[in-house]
């Protein structure tokens, strides 16, 4: 039931006004004429307007209140975020094997008067030589992904369909790639466009990490060489080709062999430099899938670091045309810039503290108090934080930027800003515009987040389960664990109780299956949830395997030889774990009927009936030849189909 909240603005201006005029005979008898034309009945109306005025403020729930009330739940509003590009270099001879280092600042002109402050996200080393050939090598034999590498809009799998160790994606360099330097940055472009973004964090709870099972290996072979070279991997965004990123390898001061069987491609040459990255320990959900791999790329985002500015306070309007300061003199002052994303702030050299406010703050903490949005500073008012002294030195250093003016356009012309790299000084990349492109335009930037639009998300998040008591809390926890993707969970109660997790996977992967690492974040997300006498254990799904041989017959005007796929296809749809069934997946547990199934494949345009169906399970329990019965933690899989389609009157 709600609360009654009382009214404190319970008197209007005419309330107000006519107890005033009633209390003038308690003070003074003579005054007698109680008209609007009196003064005195002049200053009572302005004393009544200012009062009510103070009344109304009582009730009023202001964003400052709204903003408080978020962070009592553990919320914050989210701030703005900085659009970045992927941008492609061309580097002079001069300048390769130099590393850019991140953060180097980048001017970005997008129209006549539009222009904007980016800087590199991460370091890159300028390499003279383009990757020309991409193949992967498995257990299937060799497949070439060159044109699919190049072309923007085609992805390919680098380590084929169903991985298994030792399959490996190689890369071929129209030169050598370590020429001049001993490191080399690759950026890959993860293919996400037909993946569910990963569960978001906890808005009350740190997110756990995840750690990958599986595990990459990369390799070296220049041209002249006989064999290959381990690299050191320097850094890897890409989680072991989990997600896109930045890859930087590395060549050890002493030469290390490669170990491990060797794969051969039908087209090494001498000539070409390579690079191969190779599965040592298989475990992924679904196949890594790629844009592509480059050389000579780097990404920057819509912001920019300014160190030891001087601020200013601030004033306002005064009397007699004059400027006053906002506030106690010395206690606010303002940034050149707004949109802070982060800030240090120091007093005569005395690097302050920045709180969220001084409801903590003693008269003698060294405090301040950000409003990013608008960048300003504020200091204490010497009971709570203390004021810095009269005429002293305010300086601050900051990172501003982001918003959606950021997302500039795939025309905007780009160049190194000043004060460039040492190493890029008296270069072509200095000055000539041309030498840095845009592979896209900025995206992802968005304005600071509104106080409604906080106050909806904490609302949402309210209503969520973040503690596990019931069976329905477990799944959806589980189901949030934050960085992975998942598609469906199950819970059976008992002792321990038991998830069940299926991870998210393209429809061509039948038997979706769940990694140890991401069974152990799942665990371990789960754990921090539950009470303590209950007892989780996580695990992927039991898949039962489907043999299964159909046999029919095609309606008239329909050949049976062009549609004995759709009726596999349509069999393995069925059964499907992610979009079987009415297409949110098998049920967990749900027994087979080969009856049902017969039904759904008459639906078909093509089929006229099915005089046969024939099952076999390995796993589950055959009650008669067309019914199967599978565990509460099991689902199936399909091994194959086989389908003998006879047209009308006996024609395939």
């Amino acid at each position: 039931m709600g609360i009654d909240v009382p009214t404190l603005d319970d008197q209007t201006y005419e309330d107000l006004l006519e107890q005033a005029k009633k209390l003038i005979p308690a003070y003074e008898a003579e005054w007698t004429d109680f008209n609007p034309h009196d003064p005195g009945i002049t200053i009572l109306e302005v004393l009544a307007w200012v009062t009510e005025t103070h009344s109304y403020q009582l009730d009023q729930v202001t964003d400052a209140h709204r903003e408080k009330y978020l962070r009592l739940l553990g919320h914050e509003r989210r701030p703005q975020t900085a659009a970045s590009a992927p941008l492609s270099i061309d580097p002079p001879d001069s300048t390769v094997g130099t590393r850019i280092p991140a953060e180097t600042g980048l001017a970005v002109a997008d129209g006549a008067d539009e222009s904007y402050r980016f800087e590199t996200d991460h370091d890159v080393v300028l390499s003279g030589a383009e990757i020309d050939r991409v193949a992967t090598v498995d257990g299937t034999g060799e497949t070439d992904h060159t044109e699919a590498n190049r072309t923007s809009g085609m992805f390919y799998r680098p380590f084929g369909d169903d991985i298994c160790a030792d399959a490996a994606l190689f890369l071929g360099f129209d030169g050598d790639p370590f020429a001049g330097t001993d490191a080399l940055t690759l950026v890959v472009d993860y293919h996400d466009d037909d993946l569910p973004d990963p569960a978001p964090g906890d808005a009350l709870a740190d997110e756990p990490s995840v750690s990958p099972t599986v595990e990459i290996s990369w390799a070296y072979r220049g041209p002249e060489m006989d064999s290959w070279e381990s690299l050191s991997i320097a850094v890897d965004e890409t989680t072991a080709m989990y997600d896109g990123g930045v890859i930087e390898l590395t060549r050890p001061t002493a030469s290390q062999p490669a170990s491990g069987r060797d794969h051969a491609l039908t087209d090494a040459s001498d000539d070409r430099g390579w690079l191969r990255c190779r599965v040592e320990t298989p475990g992924y959900e679904f196949p890594p899938q790629l844009d592509g791999v480059r050389t000579n790329v780097v990404t920057a985002s819509h912001r920019a670091r300014v160190a030891d500015e001087p601020l200013r306070p601030v004033t306002v309007p005064g009397s007699g045309g004059t400027e006053e300061t906002l506030g106690l003199d010395g206690q606010t002052y303002a940034f050149p810039d707004e949109n802070l994303f982060a800030a240090t702030v120091s007093v005569d050299g005395e690097r302050f503290t920045e709180v969220s406010d001084f409801d903590a703050s003693g008269p003698d903490d060294p405090h301040y108090v950000l409003d990013r949005s608008r960048g300003r500073v504020t200091f204490g008012d010497g009971r709570s934080g203390r004021v810095p002294p009269a005429n002293a030195t305010i300086s601050a250093s900051y990172v501003y930027g982001g918003g959606e003016a950021g997302n500039v356009s795939p025309g905007a012309v780009w160049r190194f800003a000043d004060p460039m790299p040492a190493a890029l000084s008296g270069t072509s990349l200095a000055t000539a515009e041309g030498d840095v492109s845009p592979l896209s335009g900025a995206t992802g930037g968005t304005d600071a987040e509104s106080i409604e639009a906080a106050m909806r998300r904490a609302r949402r998040d309210l209503r969520r389960p973040y503690r596990a008591v019931t069976a329905d809390d477990v799944r959806s926890v589980a189901a949030r664990t934050p960085g992975l993707r998942i598609a469906r969970t199950a819970v059976l109660v008992g002792d321990p109780i038991t998830v069940v997790v299926v991870p998210y996977a393209p429809p061509d992967v039948g038997r979706p299956v769940p990694s140890d690492g991401f069974v152990r974040a799942v665990q371990s997300h789960v754990d921090e949830r539950t009470l303590l006498t209950d007892r989780v254990s996580v695990r992927g799904p039991r898949y039962v395997g489907l043999e299964l041989s159909v046999t029919g017959r095609t309606r008239p005007g329909y050949t049976a030889r062009n549609h004995e796929t759709a009726v596999a296809e349509a069999v393995e749809s069925y059964v499907h774990p992610l979009t079987g069934a009415d297409g949110d997946g098998w049920p967990f547990g749900q027994p087979l009927q080969g009856t049902r199934l017969v039904e759904r494949l008459t639906d078909l345009e093509a089929i006229d009936h099915v005089s046969d169906l024939s099952i076999t399970a390995h796993g589950g329990t055959m009650v008669d030849e067309h019914t199967v019965e599978i565990g509460d933690a099991a689902l199936f899989a399909v091994d194959s189909v086989t389908v003998d389609l006879h047209g009308a009157g006996g024609v395939n």
